[in-house]
């Protein structure tokens, strides 16, 4: 059985996706219950993002459908 883990996302693939979610750094950051500091890290890529913390902020700022399971080439909402 081959489980395919998810990811970490990029720190340019973060960026983007709270820039599509039109939110500061704090208010993504607080998204996910995570403080500024870390948030600006995966930013930086000075520490990689959960891709469970990653996938909970695209859900919860609706860039991916909750029915689906994103695709590894879906890595922000916009097409």
């Amino acid at each position: 059985m081959t489980d395919s883990k998810p990811h970490n996302p990029s720190p340019e693939t973060v960026r983007q996706a709270r820039q599509t979610a039109n939110l500061t750094q704090t208010e993504a950051a607080k998204t996910v219950s995570a403080s500024m500091r870390a948030w600006q890290q995966w930013e930086s890529g000075e520490r990689a993002m959960p891709p469970g913390l990653f996938e909970l902020f695209m859900l919860k700022t609706r860039q991916w459908p909750l029915d689906s399971k994103p695709t590894p080439d879906q890595s922000t909402g916009a097409a």
